[in-house]
């Protein structure tokens, strides 16, 4: 073996979500694994491999071992604050109340762009700290609150500067269609804007992996989505759409017809689109606790989706309106609750789900070739992770082959 070599020993149990044994966790009883660089390169029992002279060795301990989590879906870039709107939701105001109000994604918008890149760099670090507490090693997140040229690519600037700063993949999205800038009377002239000026230079510099549209009643419709993800196809990046989360309009139809790479929310979503989906390759994101945030949210039919035969993703949709949540295992353990799925699903569904979720296929699995991502669990089950609500679990989060995070071992 040659470079840098981190040895995990005594692990109690690995979840190798590579798809093998009861519910596809690949569970293995005292377990080891070698890590050289930034590879896994060696996985199997105590015992199995010699630890190399210099190798650093991290005792687990007997806990519990997952693969870096994966935050597949989150709007944690923003400035400003709407607390009040929640307690106008918790007093009966609905989602189109509030947006018409002045509140929503333009109470937001205003915040940003009046924000610098360096203010919304500032508020996005802790948030970011919060979730490699709790073990996730990549997050993607989405730009639309700026909702002008300029301040969608200020968004996408501050999330290029991200992981200087706090030591997680940041994996950013575009969601210039997420609502009508007031500088504009119709949807289709927004996309018109978005696809002349703003996909051309988010190509250019390389500051997205993937374009998103909200298809919903009040945004942009299935026809404007469209237009604006074949456009985004085009220009290299992958399709992603918000679908069916307020009503039934088509989006996740959509998303089967450009084969996105995901489809996310889909409380309002029939057997036939998920069946469309799962035939597409189109990864249904579940994101619980948006749900459960917004009072008289439909159930997102977790089990219908997994029935249909989509690969499922959890993500926290991390947003200063809708889900101010940053807690992707409460996410998932929300998704076991409400939406059906099993406890096996959903620690598959953050962690394999969410990778193949934004076209990863290096991580999300602990096997031989794969990244180095890793969390050491202060706790010897990994169902703890949906079980045990709101604690902060990793102890040892390893990322591409270095450790970034500690915490004390309880005992």
């Amino acid at each position: 073996m040659a470079g840098a070599t981190v040895v995990i020993d005594h692990i109690g149990t690995l979840a190798t979500m590579d798809g093998s044994g009861p519910g596809g966790l690949g569970l293995m009883e005292n377990a080891v694994v070698v890590i050289v660089d930034d590879v896994i390169d060696h996985v199997g029992p105590m015992g199995s491999i010699a630890v190399p002279a210099g190798a650093t060795v991290i005792d687990a301990a007997g806990a519990a071992v997952v693969p870096g989590l994966v935050d597949c879906h989150t709007h944690l870039l923003f400035a400003g604050d709407r607390a009040d709107e929640f307690a106008m939701r918790a007093r009966g105001a609905t989602y189109q109340q509030i947006a018409a109000a002045g509140g929503g994604i333009k109470s937001t918008m205003r915040a940003v762009r009046a924000a610098s890149v360096d203010d919304l760099v500032a508020l996005a670090v802790p948030r970011l700290r919060s979730m490699l507490a709790r073990g996730v090693t990549t997050v993607e997140v989405k730009s639309g609150y700026g909702l002008t040229v300029p301040d969608e690519l200020k968004m996408l600037e501050a999330l290029r500067l991200l992981p200087y700063l706090i030591d997680v993949d940041v994996r950013a999205t575009l969601l210039a269609a997420h609502a009508l800038p007031p500088e504009f009377t119709t949807p289709s002239a927004w996309v018109d804007t978005i696809i002349a000026e703003l996909l051309p230079e988010v190509a250019r510099q390389g500051l997205a992996d993937a374009c998103d549209v909200f298809v919903e009643a009040g945004a942009f419709s299935v026809d404007d989505g469209r237009r604006l993800l074949r456009a985004a196809q085009q220009h290299g990046l992958a399709a992603v759409v918000h679908a069916e989360q307020l009503s039934w309009q088509g989006g996740a139809r959509l998303a089967a017809e450009v084969k996105a790479r995901a489809a996310g929310h889909l409380e309002h979503i029939t057997a036939d689109d998920a069946k469309a989906m799962a035939d597409a390759g189109v990864v249904a994101e579940i994101l619980c606790t948006a749900q459960v945030f917004l009072r008289g949210q439909r159930p997102i039919p977790g089990r219908l989706l997994a029935d249909a035969g989509c690969v499922l993703a959890i993500g926290t949709d991390l947003n200063p309106g809708t889900a101010m949540c940053a807690d992707l295992p409460l996410a998932a353990g929300l998704a076991v609750t409400q939406c059906g799925l099993t406890a096996d699903e959903a620690l598959r569904a953050m962690t394999f789900g969410s990778a193949r979720a934004l076209g990863l296929k290096d991580r999300g699995v602990i096997a031989v070739g794969m990244r180095a991502d890793l969390v050491v669990l202060n706790a010897t089950s990994p169902f703890s992770l949906v079980y045990r609500w709101g604690e902060a679990l990793a102890r040892t989060v390893i990322r591409a082959g270095r450790v970034v995070h500690s915490a004390p071992a309880q005992h």
